[in-house]
């Protein structure tokens, strides 16, 4: 369906959009109405739709109402037009889909198939629209013409202004010469920057690595959004003595918007020769600057690049540059790191970036107060310091923002107008700076017109907000933000991601990935606050987002809204909107009375072309029953605290257009009412609980179906695997209980035809006892699509993988999770998966071999897939000092990045690593030694690989019983020792040795955890085992190594973080002179820098406060004490010494009496945790500063102390959140509880000890085949807000 808010996109889509309306709705005139008088109106629409076009190139859409009101309200009244004649006809699809669906259902009623199509033909043919429908189409076609008609009026106004396309001339506007630059900076003084300015001079000075590929020519980017100082760092860059020392020759071009290869190299050659070439021709240019940079090591600095797209301008203006001298480095500054990729794609060479995020809050202030205070005696301003700090907070780091802002409060030194303008006015001040906006401005206008359109719906989030992937694409869709109107063969949902995809490699998002040990926990997009700012300024009257309905009037042009109800008056300042098509709607409140419901409903009867709801009830509410009414709905979103809406779903089943249905709660198990769901014919994703899932019938009726996060094989029809057999659409599916399958039907699931299938998991669930087992069979049986990305087979009880799983099949695969198969022993070679990243083997208890990959010679070099080496010696170009295999050897495939093997126990050994592995995690398992790692394929060609180096960053070894020795192992490979940055190592309690040089080889390792490996041995070692980029480092009960690993403590100068505990064999001390050379613990003050200044400690012993180097302390902000059941009381005078503490945690101090009154003087402490600590009974007065306190196993003495009317609530009773743990007894004035589990979690014992509490916040990773949340389903009722965030391997939900 076309949209009509596309129209408005401007450009050449208006008329498209218009004319596939106008066609389509003329075909139903056509067929079912008297249309003599309509053909001329038909032709003079079509007529008139180029001068509507003519109209909308010329239009400025920023200053439409300074150009002409009048404009500017036919422009609104033709959208009317337009979107009335859209309702119009997705009414009559509606009434098509609701008869379609009629004679199925009385086509399977019949029972006779002859008589069922003969009956269907006869349905289908007298399916007439109502004339009611019909009248309303031909009436909205009139009212599209007399629209249209009204263009006339505005002919003039383009013949005046002429036809130019106005993203063109806004560029030209722009272009002024207050946009270019030149190298010389025009600040004064430049703050922050520093650490960015530092790395671009390494990256420029530094020697290149081996790789030949960029030794001639090298390229950077500084990235980041406009006012947020690139082109100050660029010259900062330009201008260091260094930098110019290093080059031959340095050039400055500013480029702006327009990207013209040949005004470019004449401005190359006019900034190194000073003078105007003599020539306008390409070749003669070329010739020119070839001549000057021939042999000549050159910096060439372009400022300010927008072009993305046209690569032949790019590929025209490198053409001569690679003439220069070795070490010759392009440096482009842009907002997009778009531009970046395209320059980089073509040189043929890898860009490194560098992104401007803003400055930091102090930075932002000092520059915020030169222009606000700049001549001005600071002692008459000082009452307006505190004000200045906290604007400067809300003004996320943007520069330009500090400048600007503080220049226009500088003229006004008024308390009151700086108070308001913080309280009121910052943003609407922001939006309303010229300087500012106009900066902003040019990012946005640069995006074609449908990436304008999905930016600007972007603007009815919250600043800060998460947007995940398929939440934000399929909330573009079901509002009618992506069009199908240039491919008509690609998805929808491919398109919307497509448009993210562009608008972050635009910089307008950024994507960012949350891992764990190596594991994915959450990816998302985030968009940065000054560009959220930019949304909310080029959507005003289109999108509105609002906290609260005051006195605040919302226009009634508004199609977006998303709104906070706090009472139910307030929902009548939302009844003028009878043109919105989109509403996220919060009720929050505790009225128990439905009022919200009753007014709720009254108003969405005014909103008929609503195409996306989205409702979160923090009270009492229930779906309003005119939700069945609104026939153009696309996406529902349901969330409620306090009353399920489950109950009520059957009130959507007449809803035919749904495309996505979300309620994402419980049934309280409740009889639900899910017979007409298959009623939702073009529902395409639906997200309700699994038992919700597992109870809806005949599911295989919804055949658009791409989204089944859980189908539940049972034994009755209607709930077979049969069910999946006509869902061609599905993409991703969770199939469970295939146990319960029938081994006849599982070629009916047709796995193998679903073309767009992406991920599948297979899930066995239990297994009865069975004379034969069949798993072997049925998981051959489900062989999927080629084109798969991600698979995950859990509970299989078979023996053996089928052929499809492990050979070239799946030539898309991206990530392979096997779980939980207690009968597999042998895994076949997976090295055929070359599109593999992520590889997970967990419990799989009788696992004890990986596959071979056999050769045809003897020796090959490590990694490659054919004997194409003639030689076993070192063949021609490869290094002495690679690693050779015999031809049995095993190894992973090629690009593998994530590795992750828990519960393995009979694993004694693993194949060879690939160097792109990134995350190595090996957990309970069986593993005797670490394996080596080897050389990428050749490819077909036989060239060199581009990889020569490890790519390998963390390594977590924990619960390896049989793991003796590091020695012999990629550890000690040069190529590997580079890229690691973590090891982790835990209980691997036979570990005897290290790698002979310990770590220090590891010249980049940052984070150091050795733990509970007590037989560990120094080996007669004399080196130093740790390297000086060592920034954390753990060590716990390692043996005789205790002493040789903090004595190799000197000389790391990046240490911030040390943890010792439980070191049994430790003699003593690093020496006070050691102590001396860690300069990031010292501390900057002149008068105390023979103290050290550590911000994190946690130790098992306090005496240890009270020796020094520890007792001399005076800048700890987080302290832990944990297993120390000697302590009685806590080391007053070490704790008021350290007032800059934030946090405190004190666990396992069983014979810890009382806690001191010196608590009460830490005016910076913010948390404070005590955990089992039983002989306790109160708690001192606490400092005001404090916002979180958990007490957890401790006395019941001190839980009644801590109610509300108990002794020492008056203490406590400020603190904003108190924690409880489980099991032990919850205050009733406990208003949030928070639980944190690491894995497997008793959820419904967390519900009933959290049943009086009033909040709660459940953060829980789960791992396949954990239980899912959908356990959780008792008490919900009795708490007011419940946020439940789940958190699945490589899913966010």
């Amino acid at each position: 369906m076309a949209t009509a808010s596309l129209v408005f996109a401007g450009k050449a889509v208006a008329t498209p959009v218009i004319s596939y309306m106008l066609n389509k709705a003329f075909t139903y005139l056509v067929n079912y109405w008297r249309t003599e008088d309509m053909e001329s109106v038909k032709a003079e629409l079509l007529k008139m739709l180029p001068h509507v076009q003519a109209v909308f190139d010329a239009v400025d859409w920023d200053n439409i109402k300074e150009q002409s009101a009048a404009l500017d309200a036919w422009l609104w009244q033709l959208r009317d037009a337009v979107e009335e004649a859209e309702d119009s006809l997705d009414e009559l699809d509606y009434h098509r889909l609701k008869e379609e669906v009629k004679a199925r259902d009385e086509q399977e009623a019949s029972g006779s198939v002859s008589k069922l199509k003969g009956k269907l033909i006869r349905k289908l043919t007298k399916h007439v629209p109502k004339n009611g429908m019909l009248k309303r189409l031909k009436e909205s076609v009139e009212g599209l013409h007399k629209a249209i008609a009204g263009v006339k009026d505005f002919m003039g106004f383009v013949n005046k202004v002429g036809v130019v396309n106005h993203f063109m001339d806004y560029e030209l506007k722009m272009k002024g010469k207050q946009f270019e630059t030149s190298s010389r900076s025009t600040a004064i003084e430049v703050f922050g920057l520093e650490k960015e300015k530092d790395i671009m001079i390494k990256w420029l000075t530094e020697p290149t690595g081996n790789d030949p590929a960029d030794t001639n020519l090298r390229i950077f980017t500084i990235v980041g959004h406009g006012g947020f100082g690139k082109t100050t760092l660029a010259q900062l860059i330009y201008n260091e003595k260094k930098v110019q020392n290093c080059f031959d020759i340095c050039i400055w071009v500013s480029v702006s918007s327009h990207f013209d290869a040949l005004s470019i190299t004449k401005s190359i050659i006019e900034a190194i020769s000073k003078e105007t070439p003599p020539a306008n021709r390409l070749e003669t240019l070329h010739a020119i600057l070839e001549d000057r940079l021939i042999s000549k090591r050159f910096l060439l600095i372009l400022d300010n690049v927008w072009n993305d797209n046209d690569i032949n301008e790019w590929e025209k203006l490198f053409a001569p540059l690679r003439i220069g001298g070795t070490g010759s480095i392009i440096l482009v500054t842009t907002r997009m790191k778009s531009v970046g990729d395209i320059a980089g794609y073509a040189l043929g060479l890898k860009v490194q970036h560098l992104k401007l995020d803003g400055l930091l809050e102090k930075d932002i202030l000092m520059l915020f107060n030169k222009h606000a205070f700049s001549g001005l005696n600071l002692d008459c301003c000082k009452n307006l310091h505190l004000l200045g700090e906290q604007i400067v907070k809300k003004i996320s780091g943007c520069p330009l923002a500090a400048k600007v802002i503080g220049a226009h409060l500088r003229d006004n030194m008024n308390y009151m107008y700086w108070e308001k303008i913080l309280q009121e006015d910052l943003q609407n001040l922001q939006l309303g700076m010229d300087g500012i906006m106009k900066v902003l401005r040019l990012s946005y206008h640069h995006l074609p017109a449908n990436l304008q359109l999905c930016f600007r719906y972007c603007s009815i989030f919250p600043p800060g907000y998460r947007f995940g992937r398929k939440e934000l694409v399929e909330m573009w869709l079901g509002s009618g933000m992506i069009s199908q109107t240039e491919d008509e063969t690609k998805a929808l949902e491919d398109i919307g991601g497509q448009c993210l995809d562009q608008l972050a490699r635009k910089s307008f998002f950024e994507f960012i990935s949350e891992e764990m040990d190596g594991v994915v926990v959450e990816e998302y997009y985030s968009m940065h606050d000054v560009l959220h700012d930019l949304a909310q300024v080029v959507s005003s009257g289109e999108c509105l987002r609002i906290g609260g309905i005051r006195s605040m009037k919302i226009a009634k042009t508004v199609r977006h809204l998303s709104v906070r109800i706090v009472d139910s008056v307030h929902l009548k300042e939302l009844c003028h909107l009878n043109n919105l098509h989109s509403l996220v709607i919060e009720f929050v409140g505790d009225d128990p009375s439905m009022s919200y419901s009753i007014a709720f409903d009254e108003i969405l009867k005014r909103f008929n072309s609503l195409r996306l709801l989205c409702v979160t009830a923090k009270c009492w509410f229930d779906i309003p029953d005119t939700v069945s009414k609104l026939v153009h709905l696309r996406y529902i979103s349901l969330f409620s605290t306090k009353r399920s809406f489950l109950v009520s779903v059957h009130k959507l089943f007449s809803l035919y257009h749904l495309e996505t249905l979300k309620i994402m709660e419980y049934s309280e198990g409740k009889m639900l009412k899910l017979n007409g769901m298959c009623n939702l014919v073009h529902l395409r994703n639906l997200y309700v609980p699994y038992d919700t899932i597992s109870s809806i019938p005949q599911i295989g009726k919804l055949t658009c179906l791409e989204y089944l996060s859980a189908f539940n094989v049972q034994r009755k029809i209607g709930y077979t695997v049969c069910e999946l057999k006509n869902l061609a659409r599905l993409r991703h599916l969770h199939l469970r209980d295939i146990q319960n399958i029938d081994t006849r039907e599982v070629l009916d699931a047709n796995l193998k035809e679903k073309k767009h299938m992406r991920t599948l998991s297979l899930h066995w669930s239990s297994h009865e006892v069975v004379t034969e087992n069949t798993d072997d069979q049925v998981l051959d049986d489900f062989q999927p699509q080629s084109g798969l990305e991600g698979l995950n087979i859990i509970g299989f009880s078979g023996t053996k993988f089928p052929f499809w799983m492990t050979n070239s099949y799946l030539v898309n695969i991206v990530s392979l999770k096997i779980i939980n198969c207690g009968k597999v022993e042998h895994l076949p070679s997976l090295a055929n998966l070359c599109s593999l990243k992520s590889l997970s083997f967990l419990r799989l208890p009788l696992l004890t071999s990986m596959g071979f990959l056999f050769h045809g010679c003897g020796k090959v070099l490590i990694g490659y897939s054919h004997p194409l080496i003639s030689s076993p010696k070192s063949p021609t170009g490869i290094s002495e000092g690679t690693d050779y295999i015999d031809s049995d050897s095993k190894f992973f495939p090629s690009h593998l990045c994530t590795l992750v093997i828990r519960g393995c126990p009979k694993l004694m050994e693993l194949p060879t690593l690939p160097l792109r592995l990134k995350h190595l995690k090996i957990l309970s398992s069986g593993l005797m030694f670490l394996p080596k790692m080897y050389h990428n394929y050749y490819n077909r060609e036989g060239s060199l690989p581009s990889l020569n180096e490890s790519q390998l960053t963390s390594m977590r070894i924990e619960d390896c019983p049989n793991l003796t020795s590091f020695a012999d192992c990629f550890l000690q490979q040069n190529f590997c020792q580079v890229s690691l940055r973590e090891i982790h190592i835990y209980q691997c309690e036979k570990l005897k040795h290290l790698p002979p040089n310990g770590f220090a080889e590891l010249v980049n390792l940052q984070i150091l955890k050795i733990s509970d490996c007590p037989m560990l041995k120094d080996g007669g070692m004399e080196v130093k085992l740790l390297p000086s980029s060592v920034e954390q480092l753990t060590i716990r009960s390692c043996g005789e190594l205790e002493d040789m690993l903090v004595g190799s403590l000197a000389g790391l100068k990046a240490l911030s973080n040390i943890c010792l505990s439980q070191c049994t064999h430790l003699t003593s001390l690093a020496s006070a002179n050691t102590f001396e050379t860690l300069t990031t613990l010292r501390s900057s003050q002149e008068s105390m820098k023979s103290l050290l200044k550590i911000e994190t400690l946690r130790i098992d012993d306090h005496t240890l406060l009270f020796v020094e180097p520890l007792r001399s302390m005076h800048f700890t902000k987080e302290l832990t004490i944990s297993d120390d059941h000697v302590m009685t009381s806590l080391p007053d005078h070490w704790l008021l010494q350290n007032h800059l503490l934030q946090n405190l945690m004190i666990f396992n101090a069983k014979a810890l009496q009382c806690l001191p009154s010196s608590l009460a003087h830490l005016c910076h402490l913010q948390s404070f945790t005590l955990r089992n600590a039983p002989l306790v009974n109160s708690v001192p007065n606490l400092p005001a500063s404090l916002s979180n306190l958990t007490l957890g196993s401790c006395c019941t003495i001190l839980a009644d102390r801590c109610r509300k009317g108990g002794h020492d609530w008056s203490k406590i009773a400020h603190i904003p959140l108190m924690n409880a743990a489980l099991r032990t007894t919850f205050s009733s004035a406990c208003k949030s509880f928070e639980f944190h589990p690491s894995l497997l979690f008793p959820v419904d014992e967390c519900f009933k000890a959290a049943k009086q509490v009033e909040g709660l916040s459940l953060h829980a990773y789960i791992l396949y085949p954990y239980p899912s949340i959908d356990g959780v389903k008792i008490f919900i009722n009795q708490i007011s807000a419940v946020t439940v965030r789940v958190l699945k391997a490589n899913q966010s939900m």
